[in-house]
């Protein structure tokens, strides 16, 4: 659940700012809010020092060089040495750009030397390099000698000779200008150059290594920011400071014993709905490992929103085991979460948790269809297992039948989003607003709408209570869905109900994805199964198929994950947070706190 908030403005002596703002950072409860745009030289010099260091991180390669060894410098240091080979690399490759261009440029010229031709000028000899256009030569406007050194860089490259102080004019072609230094010489410094961005890439992948030094160096530059903008965001005046914020309800009594003892005053509030307060998702082993996921791919509830993370993880757990689909799979997730748990012992457990859900449940599909690997062994059958119950049996029979998992998933379907209709029922009448039986008429209208998918899919007959469904859940929803208050404002949502309609019968339909994407990989494993079958009567041939499977079923492990990521958190994200008016508008409660050192 979001747990609940407090508004907290604490009063404190100017004398007292800096010693209880370190006291409010030690015990990591309150989410500071700036009452005034943080300013000022050490706000600003905090806020650059971050940069400069997480510049200096990004800017380390991914992989540290294999013949590195430990460096005695700290991280300050290290960062100090990291702006310095930026600059240098950055030197290096705009002077390779630069000579590689001009190199270019004047090649059709061989050796030139731009010193040669200065000191032929002092004896009365003018030479120019021009270029012209295919099909064109400099024209000059005088006595002079035009020789064509062939095809150069952009066209053909010329040079015109004439004796006297002054070169004479030419028309038809460009003037080339003289290169920086003579081609031969050019090339020595590239090369040189080259070799000097090479060392400063390899002492980069050196100080890669002590990566951690420099994330250590980032967390505590960043510490100190945070304390800077919490000081730079409070109100002072009258020999007092003012800092204001959101506490979590349950810790509350922890900043009301320490206000005493640092002579705060405490000012606390609920907030108000113009207020944007952060969301602190409560605490819980099974569903705090939805966090891993909302932390992937970046959402994160409103403050006044449902706290849907049961929900979302039940049949994220469900859409994730029917697209992989294979107990084979799920065995291999979950032993290498497992490795990776012990690993990483000092890693956050949410992540393996949520990887653990995930493989039990995709094990669990799997034996249910039993598939592994693609096959499907009898020794694994649940259903030919004796112990097996009889009406387990028939189950397991059943949803092995094309139609019948068809028909599976819209029951998911109707399932998921009624729930959602269900539960805003129930949130919009502790609110008191008509807009709740609206909720009863999407109910309702989404109940037809899966019957109408099993009529239009699967040829399943449509009940004899469907239009009377229809009927109903329309005019509860043309009565109800806007309130009378709003009417004016909001009354282009009554027209648009038609379209809301359609788009409700393709939210029924779109389940019917966890059939089609989990099929497309269980086919995948069978028919390289079906193909490679006749190379295992050989130990060779079995090698050989062996090798060749291994990538098929990595190939058809990424898809199943990329299948994921598409589908089953588009259901959750899309389908049913629409069904939900689930906005995802909120953002994670975030407590001025000093981080821990490793």
């Amino acid at each position: 659940m979001i747990t609940p908030m407090k508004k907290v403005t604490v009063l404190c002596l100017d004398a007292l700012k800096d010693e209880s703002l370190e006291m409010l950072r030690s015990m990591g409860i309150m989410h500071v809010v700036p009452l005034q745009t943080p300013k000022g030289n050490d706000y600003l010099a905090a806020k650059t020092a971050v940069q400069r260091v997480k510049k200096a991180l990004d800017s380390l390669p991914e992989k540290a060089s294999k013949e590195a060894k430990p460096l005695s410098e700290d991280g300050e240091t290290l960062v100090t040495q990291i702006h310095s080979l930026i600059l240098k690399r950055k030197s290096a490759e705009d002077s390779i750009q630069q000579m590689t261009l001009e190199i270019k440029k004047f090649s059709a010229f061989q050796n030139l030397s731009p010193v040669q031709i200065q000191n032929l000028e002092t004896k009365g000899v003018c030479i120019r390099l021009y270029e012209a256009h295919k099909g064109h030569s400099p024209n000059p406007d005088g006595v002079a000698i035009v020789k064509d050194f062939g095809k150069g860089a952009n066209g053909h490259s010329f040079a015109v000779i004439n004796y006297g102080k002054t070169p004479v004019a030419v028309t038809d072609a460009a003037d080339m200008g003289l290169p920086s230094a003579s081609l031969v010489d050019l090339r020595k410094k590239l090369e040189k150059t080259k070799k000097e961005l090479i060392r400063c890439e390899n002492a980069l992948s050196t100080i890669a290594a002590e990566r951690a030094k420099v994330q250590e160096t980032l967390a505590c530059t960043t510490d100190e920011f945070n304390l800077k903008e919490a000081s730079s965001g409070m109100i002072e005046g009258a020999g007092v400071s003012l800092i204001q914020g959101y506490c979590p309800t349950p810790r509350l009594e922890e900043l009301q014993k320490t206000a005493p003892k640092f002579g705060w005053g405490l000012k606390v509030e609920d907030p108000s709905a113009d207020d944007d307060v952060p969301t602190l998702l409560k605490e819980e082993k099974t569903v705090s490992s939805i966090q891993f996921l909302y932390d992937i791919i970046g959402i994160t509830p409103g403050y006044r929103e449902v706290d849907t993370s049961a929900i979302f993880l039940l049949f994220f757990s469900i859409f994730f085991a029917m697209i992989v689909g294979d107990t084979a799979y799920g065995i291999l997730f979950l032993g290498l979460t497992l490795f990776a748990r012990k690993k990483f012992p000092k890693a956050k457990p949410q992540g393996f948790w949520f990887m653990e859900i995930m493989s039990i449940a995709t094990i669990i599909w799997g034996l249910i269809n039993d598939s592994f690997l693609g096959f499907n062994p009898a020794f694994m059958d649940l259903a030919q297992m004796s112990w097996t119950p009889e009406f387990l049996k028939n189950a397991l029979l059943w949803i092995r039948v094309s139609a019948n998992l068809q028909l599976f998933c819209f029951c998911i379907a109707i399932t998921h989003l009624s729930i959602a209709h269900l539960w805003n029922f129930t949130v919009k009448l502790r609110q008191k607003s008509t807009t709740a039986i609206a909720q009863i008429g999407w109910l309702c209208t989404t109940w037809v709408m899966f019957f109408l998918a099993g009529f239009m899919v699967l040829n399943r007959p449509l009940p004899s209570f469907t239009i009377p469904l229809f009927v109903v859940g329309v005019v509860l929803l043309l009565l109800f869905r806007v309130p009378p208050s709003r009417l004016k404002e909001d009354w282009i949502s009554i027209p648009m109900l038609v379209l809301d309609l359609v788009s409700n019968f393709v939210d029924v339909v779109s389940y019917i994805r966890l059939f089609a994407v989990g099929m497309s990989g269980a086919a995948i494993a069978a028919a390289f199964n079906g193909m490679l079958s006749p190379l295992f009567g050989s130990f060779w041939g079995i090698l050989a198929a062996a090798f060749i499977l291994f990538f098929v079923h990595a190939l058809n492990i990424a898809l199943g994950v990329m299948g994921v990521a598409v589908h089953a958190v588009r259901l959750n994200t899309l389908e049913f947070s629409n069904h939900m008016e689930l906005q995802w508008s909120g953002y994670n409660f975030a407590p001025l706190s000093k981080h821990k050192s490793n």
